[in-house]
Order: C-alpha cells, then sequence, then structure tokens
C-alpha cells in the first residue's frame, strides 16, 4: 500500500516536473525576474517531492539515515586502517634503520678502540715526535702525510660515530612519536566500531518494526549499499594505481572545467541544490522525467566502468545501468540510471568532453527518469554541485 501511495504521488509530480520543465527552457532564456519565478515553481516541485518521502514511515526513514551513519563509520575505519598501515609501515623503516645504525656505531667503536689500543702500545710517542725523528726532508714530507691521513682518519671516524648517536636518537624519537600515534589511532578505530555497533543494532530494531513491502524495500536498499561499497573500494584502488600508489588532494573545483552531464539542461535542473540531498545520498540528481536526453562525459577522460547492476532475475538494481569516467585530474564522474542498452562507450575509451555516453533513464534504484550524478576522488563521493557551478 505504501508503495502504491508513493508511485500515485511520484506520477502527480513527473506530470508537474515536465510542465515545469518546459517553463525552465523558457525562462533561462528571457529575464532575470522570470529566473525567480522558475525558482519559485521549483521550490514548489520540490515541496511536493517533500511530501512523497513523508509517506515514509518513521521507521523506514530513520533506517535510511542509519545506513548513511553507517556509511560514513565504515568509511572513517577503512581510513583509520589506512593511517594505522601507514604508521606501521614508519615503525618498521625506523626500527631498521635504528638497527643499522647501531651495527655502523659498533662498528666504528670497534675501530676506535683499536686505535687507541696501538696508539697505547707505542708508548707516548706523539705526532711531532714522528715529525721530529725524520732523517730528512723527504722522510719529513712522507712522515707528514701519513701523520695527516692518520689524524683525518681518526677525525672522521669520531664524526661518524657522532653523527650515528643522533641518528639513532632521531630514529628512537620518531619510533616513539610513532608508537603513541598508532595507540592513538586505534582507540579511534575502537571508539568508531563501537559506534558502528551501536547504528547497525539500532537498524535492526527498526527494520523489525517494518511492514513486510517496507522490508522489501530496506533489502534493496542494503543491496544498494554493498554496491556502492564495492564500487568505491574498486575506484579508489583504481585511483592509487593511476598515482603510484598515493592518494590525490583534491584541486579546486572551479579550475575542473566541467560541463553539465546532461545537453541542453544546467544546474537549475537539479532537484535539490544542496548535499547531501538526503542522508546517504552520493550524488546530485538530474530531474528532468522526459526521455530521450544525452548523457554526456563532463570532461576528457577515460572511461573505467561501463556496466548494468543487475539481480538473479535479470531485473536492475542500485545504480542500474552506469558509467564512470577516470578524467586524469584526481576526479572521477558517476553517471547512473541509464536507459536500458543506451551506453555508448566501453570501458578503455577515450572519450573527449561533451561526448554522448547514454541517455537519461529509470534502471536500478530510481522512481523515475533522471540521472544520478557523482564526483569522486581517491574513490570517495564529494559533493558535485561545486564542479557544476
Amino acid at each position: 500500500m505504501l508503495r502504491k501511495i508513493i508511485k500515485s504521488t511520484i506520477i502527480v509530480i513527473m506530470i508537474m516536473l515536465l510542465t515545469l520543465t518546459g517553463n525552465i527552457m523558457v525562462a533561462l532564456a528571457t529575464s532575470q525576474s522570470d529566473l525567480n519565478d522558475v525558482e519559485s515553481k521549483i521550490n514548489e516541485t520540490q515541496n511536493k517531492i517533500d511530501q512523497v518521502e513523508e509517506k515514509l514511515s518513521d521507521a523506514m526513514t530513520q533506517i535510511r539515515s542509519l545506513n548513511a551513519e553507517i556509511a560514513e563509520y565504515e568509511n572513517d575505519i577503512s581510513d583509520l586502517n589506512t593511517q594505522i598501515d601507514e604508521v606501521n609501515a614508519k615503525i618498521e623503516s625506523a626500527e631498521q634503520e635504528i638497527k643499522k645504525a647501531e651495527e655502523d656505531q659498533a662498528h666504528q667503536q670497534a675501530l676506535l678502540e683499536q686505535r687507541l689500543v696501538a696508539i697505547y702500545k707505542s708508548g707516548n710517542t706523539t705526532y711531532l715526535d714522528a715529525l721530529l725523528s725524520s732523517k730528512n726532508i723527504l722522510d719529513f714530507v712522507n712522515k707528514y702525510y701519513y701523520v695527516s691521513k692518520m689524524a683525518e682518519c681518526d677525525q672522521n671516524l669520531l664524526n661518524q660515530i657522532e653523527t650515528n648517536k643522533i641518528a639513532i636518537e632521531e630514529s628512537k624519537q620518531l619510533l616513539e612519536t610513532s608508537k603513541e600515534q598508532i595507540e592513538s589511532l586505534k582507540k579511534s578505530k575502537e571508539d568508531t566500531a563501537n559506534a558502528l555497533k551501536d547504528s547497525q543494532s539500532m537498524k535492526e530494531a527498526y527494520v523489525a518494526q517494518l511492514s513486510d513491502e517496507e522490508k522489501s524495500l530496506n533489502e534493496q536498499l542494503d543491496q544498494f549499499e554493498e554496491d556502492k561499497k564495492k564500487i568505491e573500494e574498486e575506484l579508489r584502488k583504481l585511483a592509487l594505481e593511476n598515482n603510484g600508489g598515493t592518494a590525490v588532494i583534491p584541486g579546486n573545483p572551479s579550475e575542473a572545467g566541467y560541463i553539465f552531464p546532461v545537453a541542453g539542461l544546467n544546474i537549475y535542473n537539479i532537484n535539490r541544490r544542496y548535499y547531501p540531498s538526503y542522508p546517504g545520498h552520493t550524488g546530485v540528481d538530474v530531474n528532468i522525467n522526459v526521455t530521450g536526453k544525452k548523457v554526456v562525459a563532463v570532461k576528457d577522460g577515460t572511461v573505467v566502468t561501463s556496466t548494468a547492476l543487475r539481480n538473479s532475475n535479470g531485473t536492475y538494481r542500485s545504480y542500474g545501468e552506469y558509467v564512470v569516467i577516470d578524467h586524469h585530474d584526481g576526479t572521477m564522474t558517476l553517471y547512473a540510471h541509464m536507459y536500458p542498452n543506451s551506453r555508448t562507450v566501453s570501458e578503455g575509451d577515450t572519450v573527449v568532453q561533451g561526448q554522448v555516453i547514454g541517455t537519461v533513464g529509470t534502471t536500478g534504484n530510481s522512481t523515475g527518469n533522471h540521472l544520478h550524478f557523482e564526483v569522486r576522488i581517491n574513490g570517495r563521493c564529494v559533493n558535485p554541485l561545486p564542479y557544476l557551478q
């Protein structure tokens, strides 16, 4: 019953959006006052969409919010694991440096001790005595040369010992700091894991309150979350491989040079221009509710994913028909819910800005024709709105 209510309300909204879309295209070609009128109409439509969401039970709403919370905790734990691995690598490196420095110091100390023993055995003879005992000028020059070299070696040996002592102390200090950092990271991970466990327990309690129809919807949401995690991990690994194993530092979105991902439309066709538009939403939705609109690459790049997510019975799930493009500037973009079999690119293809890569559709977890658009850095979703201004 809940789904029927939602679907019937969505049909009404689709009709309103279709009318509104025509108004937007006219409005964009006229004055600022007309543009303000468009804004007003979009807000009215958004209110209708909000009313649809109010039809969801409180338990379902809480579950959607908890899904976002759980995903965030899992991301935090993944980040903490990465940091722990990096610090452990520093500890291992510091321990190896200390071991080598201590071996060098022991060797140098042994050489110094041998030198002192040799001096002791030679009696009280000094460098000056050696020089004064020269038989002639040639003998003096030779002895002076050897004495100078011996003195230089002695000084170098002492300098090396002192340098090694400093290096050992610095490595030990780094080791101590790294061990303290590890303990802090492990404590943060433990706290986050406990928070994750609490959120998962709360979700289970809310799931028990769902109707049978809502439980089916929740299973779809859970599958979507699993798919998103898998995709994120794959894109994260790919991003690291493409950048020599290091994470990318995000650039300035205004300098990315993106165009809008649906030909003929612009940012005013995004239904909610804030991020996230609802808990757990990882992109923005270009809502047009008409068929035939072309999805285009926002920037030159290489297609790293072009596929369709389907259930075992052949029906679409999650992102449905979707494409991911690596723009080789640290960012990747994802285009989802496209029309069945409309993708025009394959993995490995090189694309240019504005090239058609598919058609707007409603495959997967979708309630109407629209494009779900994401921007990702190091595989992780970021707010796409600044890239589309």
